[in-house]
Order: structure tokens, then sequence, then C-alpha cells
């Protein structure tokens, strides 16, 4: 678990599975997250907490509910994936969504923050000592691209047509937060 001053990275919990589902059931999330199954019902939101515990006892990937400190209400999610170690090298990936109720109050960017203060730590200090993270999205995805910049990542590159949306193909941009920035 990790925390700031207004928010709680924990584990998601079985009795939250409606609130995920209604959070993945969105216009946005339609849009920018094409292989997310529209609507997300409630066994698809149990499924991917089976799915989301198998891969992080795997060691594949990490997974937080982003949760309102007082509350410890669901705000939405924080993904670090695609992990690779090249000897004593780690680079992730980071990605997120949010509940509707809880977009555009800089809560996810804060959140970015907290991870990555976490994965730049040292193992000794109880973080897991990376060296690299990076944020990619669709090019027109201007709250995900607002999130990486808040959280103090830098736009390093664009590829054109390479993100696939639900409307089409979009250009795909990528931002990185290095241990030394």
């Amino acid at each position: 678990m990790l925390e700031t001053a207004r928010l709680r990275l924990r584990r998601w919990r079985d009795d939250e599975v409606e609130r995920i589902a209604t959070a993945r059931t969105n216009a946005a999330t339609a849009l920018f997250l094409p292989f997310i199954p529209q609507p997300f019902t409630v066994e698809d939101a149990r499924f991917w907490l089976k799915d989301m515990a198998e891969q992080a006892s795997a060691g594949k990937r990490f997974n937080w509910c982003v949760a309102d400190a007082g509350t410890d209400q669901g705000l939405g999610n924080l993904t670090l994936f695609s992990i690779h170690t090249h000897g004593e090298v780690r680079d992730a990936e980071v990605g997120f969504w949010m509940h509707p109720e809880a977009q555009g109050r800089g809560v996810m960017s804060e959140a970015v923050q907290a991870v990555a203060q976490w994965y730049f730590a040292a193992a000794d200090d109880g973080g897991f000592g990376g060296r690299r993270l990076f944020i990619r999205t669709a090019a027109t995805n201007a709250a995900a691209r607002r999130t990486a910049e808040k959280a103090g990542f830098r736009h390093v590159g664009t590829e054109r047509a390479a993100f696939q949306i639900a409307t089409r193909v979009d250009d795909k941009v990528t931002y990185d937060l290095l241990i030394t920035d």
C-alpha cells in the first residue's frame, strides 16, 4: 500500500466489482481502451480482479486501486506493467483509468507520482529499484497526456499511426520519467 495526503493506493476488494464495472464502462474507456469489453459487467470485473492477482503473484504487473484516503472509495486504477529487467536495469510502463466521478481533480497524476517514488526507491528501502517509467497513450487522449505531464513525465516521441483506438488508428505519444529526473 502507498499513501499520499489525500490518496491510498491499495488492492481492489471483491466488494468493489460494481464500482469497477461502472468505471470501465464509459465513453473515454471505450474510445481509448477498445480491448475492454463494453459494457464492462460485474462478471468482467470479477475476472479482471482474479487476472490482476495472478499476474501480480507472477511478478508480471502491479496493480493499485487509487482510493480516497478519507473515505477509502475507489477512484481509479493504476497498473505497472511491461516490466523489463536487463541485468540490474528495470524499465516499466504505467497505465491508468479513472471513475468518471473522479476525473479532472489531479488524482491520477498524484497517484502516478506516488508509484514513481516507490518504483525508483532502492529495494533495500522498500522500493522496486527501477530506472525508467513510460506512459504511452493516444495522441488525442488529452486527459492522459495532462496526467503524464503533471506527474513530471517528459514527452519523448510520437509514432505516427501506431495506437489503435475504437474508431481509428491514432498517433502514439510516449512519455518517460527517469530515476535521475
